[in-house]
């Protein structure tokens, strides 16, 4: 039934195995890393297209400066991330607090009252 192996056929199967999965882990593990790479690259290249142009005329149009933009040298995500966060800066320093809103109504109704 059972016959007995030698120490040494067993270390080679052993190793064997090990290679064969050590193959099989590379294998896969280079898949997925070109997939993510694919998909990266995929990612890139839509924000290029369709999210950058969108994101250089609000800024053109609201007057940030081109060293507040962001430098393409980073990559495009860390150039779409720059310029939203300058947008999203410049929008916010323009918002009037409440009590500022109203006091400026206030002196427009003064001055067509008076």
């Amino acid at each position: 039934m059972l016959r007995d192996v030698p120490g040494w056929e067993t270390v080679i199967a052993a190793l064997g195995g090990l290679v064969l999965g050590a193959s099989v882990a590379v294998l896969v593990g280079g898949q997925r890393a070109r997939a993510e790479l694919r998909r990266r690259l995929e990612l890139e290249t839509r924000l290029r297209r369709d999210v950058l142009p969108v994101l250089e005329r609000r800024a053109a149009v609201l007057g940030i400066p081109p060293r507040d933009r962001g430098d393409d040298g980073d990559g495009t995500l860390a150039l779409v991330a720059t310029l939203g966060r300058a947008i999203k800066h410049h929008e916010e320093s323009q918002d009037l607090p409440f009590g500022d809103t109203l006091q400026a109504a206030r002196e427009q109704l003064e001055e067509k009252g008076a």
